[in-house]
């Protein structure tokens, strides 16, 4: 499918979750997220998501602590948020694995300027290489005697994972920029494809099955 299609796909599905109540629908929804992600890439890829799964762990204590009411709705709102929230995500992984380029180039075939179809590719392409460079980083500090893992070790990981990984980060994104300016990017105001990218009959078909699953679902929420 062209990537618009998937992500139009993507923002149906992410106002899905936050369109019903029913904790029910909200664990079809995630676990349909979660088990597409397991036909595509296997269950090892989210065995290595452990920094999300501490996290949901994390929201759902928080928000089951300080939450007023009784036991029962504290606890179907902290399920809610958590159940969003890996929606959400492993849906964003997801569409992230496909090529970003094409993406730009589909959002520009659409009248999107260039500039900001370029800035989605800069996106797409620093989140795999910065995943790459936080395992490097962990596996320094471990090396070092520094425990990451689990949910006492929160404030280990932020200082020793996360603030070298932003270090790292803004020093990229200043060579990259001087790198463009080098380059005059942004000069003129259009700019030629290799490769373009068009919508065929199947992206025509789950748009239109997107939006009336959207459709009917707001037409059955507040029914």
């Amino acid at each position: 499918m062209n990537p618009v299609t998937k992500f139009l796909i993507l923002i149906i599905y992410c106002i899905l979750l936050f369109l019903f109540h029913n904790i029910f629908v909200i664990a079809f929804l995630c676990l349909l997220s979660l088990f597409i992600f397991y036909l595509n890439l296997g269950f090892s890829e989210i065995k290595k998501r452990k920094l999300i799964l501490t996290f949901s762990f994390f929201i759902l204590v928080l928000n089951f602590v300080f939450l007023k009411g009784d036991i029962y709705e504290k606890l179907e709102f902290s399920l809610r948020m958590v159940l969003r929230f890996l929606g959400i995500v492993f849906s964003g992984i997801l569409f992230s694995k496909n090529d970003p380029n094409e993406f730009a180039y589909s959002l520009m075939k659409i009248g999107i300027p260039y500039r900001y179809g370029f800035t989605l590719v800069f996106t797409f392409r620093l989140v795999p290489l910065f995943d790459f460079e936080s395992n490097i980083i962990r596996k320094a500090q471990r090396a070092r005697g520094i425990e990451l893992e689990g949910v006492k070790n929160i404030l280990n990981f932020a200082r020793y994972t996360f603030f070298p990984l932003l270090y790292s980060a803004l020093e990229r994104v200043d060579s990259f920029t001087q790198s463009m300016e080098g380059r005059c990017f942004g000069i003129y105001k259009t700019r030629t494809f290799y490769r373009e990218i068009n919508f065929g009959k199947k992206d025509y078909l789950m748009t239109a099955a997107a939006f009336i699953i959207l459709a009917f679902s707001i037409y059955w929420r507040y029914l």
